[in-house]
């Protein structure tokens, strides 16, 4: 009798042992690693911090790779207003070189921030046709370069209010979003050139 609550104990503390020792956090499915969770760097105002990217879709074609990235970029407002954006992306896999990776097709699946930005007006329409469309082949090379929406130098002149403005001084105000989709960008161009371009 004794041996069989010893040997019942030793198989309880083994299933116990051996349970605890491969926790999700840890574990690679078919369809997800932990691989998939990227650091990009949150920026608010003048704060920068670690948050966590998830590559929730990552599929390979021919000479390009699909990938949903979800992320936080707002924190600013109230969480009823802001979730997590699930963002888009083609990037080239069949470039000369990792800096020419190139974004092929980018779109926002679901925007996580307002509808409409209370600070300056921008609706989420102006921002998919301005802002993607002036990110949309883009490089590497060339987003490595974009760290705030400040070094968008060459994006023209978009219309408000009937009036043709800087890009710059048009998103004035909705730095947040603009900040953290290039930072997302960063953070993905790396994980794409460190396993398509090696």
């Amino acid at each position: 009798m004794k041996k069989t609550k010893y040997l019942a104990l030793i198989l309880i503390l083994v299933f116990l042992l051996t349970g605890c020792s491969q926790s999700a956090a840890n574990m690679d499915y078919d369809n997800f690693s932990n691989e998939r969770v990227i650091t990009y760097k949150h920026r608010k105002g003048d704060e920068l911090n670690d948050y966590a990217a998830v590559i929730l879709f990552e599929y390979e074609m021919d000479n390009y790779t699909k990938y949903q990235v979800s992320y936080l970029s707002c924190t600013c407002r109230a969480a009823s207003e802001n979730y997590q954006h699930l963002l888009y992306v083609e990037i080239n896999n069949n470039n000369n070189s990792a800096e020419e990776a190139t974004i092929r097709n980018i779109e926002y699946q679901f925007w996580g921030d307002s509808p409409k930005n209370p600070v300056n007006g921008i609706t989420y329409e102006e921002i998919e046709n301005e802002l993607l469309t002036y990110l949309q082949y883009k490089s590497k090379a060339e987003i490595d370069g974009l760290n705030t929406l400040r070094d968008i130098q060459d994006a023209g002149q978009v219309e408000r209010n009937g009036q043709m403005v800087d890009f710059v001084d048009a998103y004035t105000g909705a730095t947040v979003s603009v900040d953290n989709t290039l930072a997302v960008l960063h953070a993905l161009l790396d994980y794409h050139v460190n396993k398509y371009y090696k």
